[in-house]
């Protein structure tokens, strides 16, 4: 007897990508969110966008978009988005598919050339990094926050959410170098 087994992604190599550009700045600039059906997802993205409104002088925070799948946008949603915001807040990941999900919309964010950050919690790290190498993007970085979210209180949310900004600044704003020398040495971190 033989068992066949089925994996629902390519099985040819994916290529490398080329992520987008990062910002000089979050001043003037716009912040769009894309989230699924996590709960918690939409309060948590939304205070991560007033943190980064009030400390970083971002423009403006656009309103929530929920993704039409469960965990993934269409291309019309992802296209809206990507034309109106200058970076993206995406999530949220607190288990292994959405995690992955999270990372998978980001990277298409990034490769549209808007700047994206997931939000995932810290058991989840692994899946995230999967899929961000499955993706071809093995050095995409992403926010990890404490495990859980979905059980939080608005109160308890806006904490993580001022323990996220901080990654999220870093991760959209690095310079191109800076970026490319953290993600190096990030992505040696991961395979240890």
């Amino acid at each position: 007897m033989s068992i066949t087994t089925i994996i629902p992604v390519p099985s040819d190599k994916v290529a490398a990508s080329k992520g987008a550009t990062r910002l000089p700045s979050v001043k003037g600039s716009t912040v769009g969110i894309m989230f699924n059906i996590k709960q918690n997802g939409s309060e948590l993205l939304s205070a991560i966008g007033d943190l980064l409104r009030e400390q970083h002088d971002a423009k403006a925070v656009l309103p929530p978009v929920k993704t039409a799948g469960i965990y993934l946008p269409t291309e019309e949603q992802l296209k809206d988005v990507a034309d109106k915001a200058d970076m993206v807040l995406v999530g949220l990941g607190d288990c292994g598919s959405c995690s992955a999900c999270s990372v998978q919309v980001a990277a298409e964010f990034e490769r549209a050339g808007v700047p994206a950050v997931a939000i995932c919690t810290t058991p989840f790290l692994k899946s995230g990094q999967a899929m961000a190498a499955r993706q071809g993007l093995p050095n995409l970085r992403f926010v990890t926050i404490e495990h859980p979210l979905s059980s939080l209180t608005i109160d308890e949310l806006r904490e993580r959410a001022k323990e996220a900004v901080s990654q999220v600044v870093s991760i959209v704003c690095a310079d191109d170098e800076l970026n490319k020398s953290e993600a190096a040495a990030l992505a040696d971190s991961w395979a240890a």
